[in-house]
């Protein structure tokens, strides 16, 4: 019983993939409402992300091994049942979430 659990484990994670990963991707915090990261206190360069959730056989049939630098990664496919891209909600997340307007640029 054992070894049918692990080989069903080791085809369906490492063969088929069939399982969800949860990603940050990239999110403009003058048009969109983005969750917001600081390295320190000061915040001095803060990094603006969206949570994306899908399909780990979809991210690599898109962007291969390395999502890093993979913008595919960052929207879902219309075909896609199974991808959601959730965006930081103020009411909900008000410390995490961060929507600049173009007047701050000036």
């Amino acid at each position: 019983m054992l070894i049918l659990a692990v080989s069903a484990s080791y085809f369906r994670f490492m063969v088929s993939q069939d399982y969800l990963v949860t990603y940050e991707g990239f999110c403009d915090p003058y048009t969109e409402s983005c969750f917001i990261y600081c390295e320190d206190e000061t915040c001095t360069d803060p990094f603006y992300s969206t949570s994306i959730t899908r399909k780990a056989a979809a991210v690599f049939s898109v962007c291969g091994e390395d999502i890093t630098d993979c913008e595919a990664a960052d929207v879902c496919t219309d075909n896609e049942t199974e991808c959601s891209v959730l965006y930081c909600d103020p009411i909900l997340d008000i410390d995490a979430c961060e929507m600049l307007s173009l007047t701050d640029l000036e």
